[in-house]
């Protein structure tokens, strides 16, 4: 087969033969991420990396594929099977050999081939009927294997177009921001025959066979298949290229588009506008910024290539739209001749130009006719006809034939691309048509009707037209807050506007708090849609502290079928949150509104708490609270009477980011001390008789120091915590009172603590005072020794204990702190990141070496740069240099290390240095395992001979013990200090009580 290939080089047989060569185009496209790829095919054709077949499964999967033939639909029509296969021999797509050689060819494979029964639509809506041919490459013989089955996935090139038309909306709505009073028009391009362009690799095409049993034929395909799962992405290698050539051409600003064009550009029709009385929609404000080039932009759909473009005046955007793509691919392609060998067609599909390929403000792009001047996009009249009558068809007969549920699902997935609420509400049907096995028919259920209900809605709201601007990624400019209890419900919206309902007894605990959740969160928008406070193309976000009902505002996928449903879930309440989204779905639609969620911590959602939870105050009551207890900028002031609801939201925004902002100032766990402090405050004021006054204002300045006192007295008796701590420290004491007045501070309340002077209260002073002098002595980690590390250099056998060795020795010289090299509990946390290899750098010769390079571990320093230290400075770098020695060498335990992970599967720049291989995946070494490691050695060596006792060394130690063996080595204090980046010199008061002790153990 390899010499067959290769004795037609000269060809269109051979690889790359529809295209120029590569070394002609090369210097164009050789900057960009596909062209390596692309190269190699066209070069070698496009090879599939496929999971092995034994070879005797091979040969017993080829004689049954002889014995099978082809599926019925092609076996029961041999002609018409000959006569839909005549194009790809006569063009050269494949060749036919004798059916009885296949066995004697080595690596053959054979996929049967079916005729289906397809439908097109006319311009009547009129369902019209078509053969199509297909190449069943999943088809799995007694090996229970296929082609595609055995297509490895993880080697195929990541395929971007399926979002082609998504992205090309937010383009069009960015363009139409950017220049709000121009028109835009659109072109578009197809390839013609587009996978049958590019040639298999002959292994490739070995596995691409099919057979004419009638004629005892053969045919081994040597393009790409219309089966093979392989196909879109290796076209979508060319074809995206060819999509960004043409974005670079369009934005060219050297390119003349009057005297550089492919000659077909010629046979374009004029540009097509609307009526002039047609006015131009308003773009909205989009969530982010998208780049807008008026000039034009590309995007591709596997062969569909369209383009739009600002028709500013005197500008020649126009003939860059038309011309672009057209010179794109005429740069690619191998030019048309007029003696071809064989039958060809050119790259460009020109027997569409008349119809597509024209400038239009009306376009059908991708089957949706689309309004570039009123930004809506439309289903096709024919569509919508021949598509809602199957489904009526289905709710009237309530049954449905499994070829006709199967055709309906897949033209809903096409609405989806624009709509994807459709596709929360498909999966119910698909259940459907699994169970429908190979039964003709198959009679529906009723939520599954009431879905198909759904399904015309969604149809006649796509035959009406949809709003460009509610398609996109828009800034909401209504936000909802919402939550539930047990006992009730409540939200209110961004405009001020609450609402709150308590359950009656008769409906206490009959749903689950996730479904009380999300009808919250729905009722808050109804409210304002009753209200007409809601306009059409307003962008709605609904902000929740209930993931569960986050989830179900976008995925609805639940099963009514009792064998099914989650057996803690009454079937009443099944269907009742099937009920909620589809009434949520039609709310939306009606309204003309677009829809995001959002979820939220809980601990940010008082005032919906409050609002939900069971009451006897008034609405003025509650609401004064409310204002009293939740302070913020109200944009409803007379200081913004004059602003907009464009410049509220965007006041809100910003509110929002600096609130954003200042959560991040501090770490999740300072988050949480702060949480569990004001929860043990809420609980001792309550405790005395304070249930609504939290933040004390009724109290003097004075009076306040005072409770505070009694609080301290309370926590220091044990009283909130477990009966395991009958007193608690000083520290924790302090540090709580801390966090309560942190609490005060940021509701713009006084600090509880401090008297007129802004001193701590001479009462809080001398109580902590007290408290700290009874408490016992600190007990503090000893300094490691060198000589325990080397200990454990020499013990390590195991991959664990390697990576525990590097990183207790890396560890060492750099004076780490714990969380800075490996996993440690929760509430050792500091505002340190882990180092992850990004930050590790070797330098030799004054060159940084790559880690990949095989001379890692005789590079001169090691640099580490910690990107986020405990005193709040970024990207501090501290350079090690090498020791020569054998194992106590920070460049070489570095070295290692990277080595070491860098082999591990799925590892990358990001990898923590903490990683390890261990049950088959990347897991990470403990501070417990650090710990043991250090206890292990230590009493291999001896603890008296060490002069400590098991306990006194943790993984402080490691840090301590680099800054002692510094200090004995007389390195200057400030460098001690920048190495282990030290604020002060606060760190000698626990290493000069142990240098006399600890100094012989101490290598130099």
């Amino acid at each position: 087969m390899q010499q067959l290939i290769e004795s037609q080089a000269d060809t269109p047989m051979y690889y790359g033969s529809e295209f120029r060569e590569t070394q002609l185009i090369e210097p164009l496209l050789e900057r960009h991420p596909n062209w390596t790829h692309l190269k190699s095919i066209l070069k070698n054709g496009s090879n599939w990396n496929l999971e092995d077949l034994d070879e005797e499964k091979r040969l017993a999967d080829l004689v049954e594929a002889l014995e099978f033939g082809n599926h019925k639909g092609a076996s029961e029509q041999p002609e018409l099977l000959k006569e839909l296969l005549r194009k790809d021999v006569e063009y050269g797509y494949c060749f036919t050999v004798p059916i009885n050689k296949l066995t004697s060819i080595p690596g053959v494979c054979v996929a049967p081939m079916n005729i289906q029964e397809q439908h097109s639509i006319n311009e009547f809506g009129e369902i019209v009927p078509k053969e199509c041919l297909t190449h069943d490459q999943s088809y799995k013989w007694g090996s229970e294997t296929s082609i595609n089955s055995r297509t490895k996935e993880e080697d195929l090139l990541l395929c971007i177009f399926g979002q082609a038309l998504r992205r090309f909306i937010n383009k069009v709505v960015a363009m139409r921001l950017k220049y709000p009073n121009c028109h835009i028009l659109c072109s578009k391009i197809d390839f013609k025959s587009a996978f049958r362009r590019m040639h298999l690799a002959w292994e490739t095409a070995l596995r691409c066979c099919t057979l004419l049993p009638e004629d005892e034929l053969a045919l081994i395909f040597i393009r790409l298949t219309f089966g093979g799962k392989a196909c879109p992405s290796e076209w979508g290698c060319l074809s995206e290229l060819v999509c960004d050539l043409t974005n670079a051409i369009i934005s060219d600003k050297d390119w003349d588009p009057n005297t550089l064009f492919n000659q077909q550009s010629l046979e374009l029709p004029e540009p097509k506008f609307l009526d002039d009385d047609t006015p131009i929609a308003k773009a909205r404000e989009l969530v982010f910024d998208i780049p807008v080039d008026d000039k034009g932009y590309s995007d591709v759909f596997i062969d569909d290539l369209f383009t739009a473009c600002v028709n500013l005046p005197k500008s020649d955007n126009i003939k860059r739209l038309e011309r672009a793509p057209l010179l794109a691919i005429d740069t690619i392609a191998r030019p048309l001749l007029k003696s071809e060998p064989i039958p060809r067609h050119e790259m460009a599909a020109r027997n569409k130009f008349t119809a597509e390929a024209g400038a239009e403000e009306l376009k059908i792009v991708l089957g949706w006719k689309i309004n570039f001047r009123e930004l809506k996009m439309y289903l096709p009249e024919n569509k919508f006809i021949a598509w809602t009558a199957d489904f009526q068809q289905m709710v009237d007969t309530k049954r449905v034939k499994s070829k006709k549920l199967e055709s309906c699902i897949g033209r809903m997935i096409h609405v989806s691309q624009i709509l994807p609420e459709v596709n929360h509400f498909l999966s119910r049907l698909r259940d459907l048509l699994t169970r429908a096995g190979n039964r003709r028919s198959i009679a529906i259920r009723e939520d599954c009707l009431a879905d198909c209900c759904l399904m015309i809605k969604f149809l006649e709201k796509s035959r009406d037209g949809l709003s460009m601007n509610n398609l996109v990624f828009r800034l909401p400019n209504r936000c909802y807050r919402s939550d539930s209890c047990p006992h009730g419900l409540g939200g209110y919206s961004d405009q001020g506007f609450a609402w709150r309902f308590y359950l009656p007894n008769e409906l206490l605990y009959r749903a689950t708090n996730n479904l009380l959740e999300h009808i919250a969160s729905i009722i808050t928008v109804w409210i304002d849609i009753l209200a007409n406070r809601l306009s059409s193309e307003d962008c709605v976000l609904s902000m929740t502290d209930c993931s569960t009902s986050e989830g179900w505002a976008h995925k609805t996928n639940f099963s009514m079928l009792p064998e099914e449903v989650d057996c803690q879930v009454d079937p009443v309440e099944a269907n009742a949150r099937i009920s909620v989204a589809r009434k949520f779905a039609t709310l939306c639609m009606d309204a003309n509104i677009c829809h995001f969620s959002q979820w939220f911590p809980g601990k940010e959602n008082d005032v919906s708490d409050a609002l939900s939870r069971d009451d006897d105050r008034t609405d003025e009551e509650l609401t004064n609270i409310l204002h009293s207890q939740f302070t913020c900028i109200r944009t409803d002031a007379p200081t913004f009477q004059d602003s907009t609801t464009t410049t509220r939201n965007r006041l809100l925004v910003d509110l929002a980011a600096v609130e954003t902002s200042r959560q991040d100032a501090v770490t999740r766990k300072t988050h949480e001390d702060e949480a569990r402090a004001w929860k043990r405050w809420i609980e001792y004021t309550r405790s005395i008789g304070i249930t609504q006054d939290f933040f004390l204002d009724g109290l003097t300045k004075p009076q306040r120091i005072k409770l505070m006192g009694a609080f301290a007295l309370a926590m220091r008796e044990g009283r909130f915590s477990s009966q395991a701590y009958y007193s608690l420290a000083e520290t924790t004491i302090r540090n709580t009172i801390s966090s309560i007045s942190s609490t005060f501070r940021e509701n713009e309340r006084p600090n509880p603590t401090k008297d007129d002077d802004g001193q701590l209260g001479r009462l809080l002073s001398r109580l902590f005072r007290a408290f700290e002098n009874k408490d016992p002595a600190e007990k503090q980690q000893k300094a490691l020794p060198a000589t325990v590390l080397v200990k454990i250099a020499k013990m390590q056998l195991t991959e664990t204990q390697r990576a525990i060795s590097q990183l207790t020795i890396g560890a060492f010289y750099f004076t780490m702190q714990s969380c800075e090299y490996v996993k440690v509990p929760q509430a050792l946390k500091r505002r340190m990141d882990i180092l992850r290899l990004r930050n590790i750098a070797f330098l030799r010769k004054g060159r940084i070496i790559p880690h990949s390079s095989p001379e890692l571990e005789y590079a001169d320093c090691v640099i580490i740069t910690f990107e986020f230290q405990k005193k709040d400075e970024r990207n501090d770098s501290v350079t090690m240099h090498a020791t020569g020695h054998v194992s106590m060498c920070p460049v070489r335990s570095w070295a290692s290390l990277i080595k070491r992970i860098r082999r591990y599967q799925g590892s990358n720049d990001n990898t923590p240095v903490s990683a390890v291989w261990k049950n088959n995946k990347i897991e990470h070494i403990t501070s417990k395992q650090i710990v043991n490691a250090i206890d292990t050695a230590a009493e291999a060596i001896g603890w008296e001979s060490l002069g400590v006792k098991k306990g006194d060394f943790g993984t402080h130690s490691i840090r301590s013990g680099g800054a002692m063996a510094m200090y004995l080595d007389e390195v200057p204090i400030f460098t001690i200090m920048m190495i282990g980046r030290w604020s002060s010199d606060a760190f000698l008061k626990y290493i000069r009580k142990q240098v006399e002790s600890f100094s012989h153990n101490i290598a130099k």
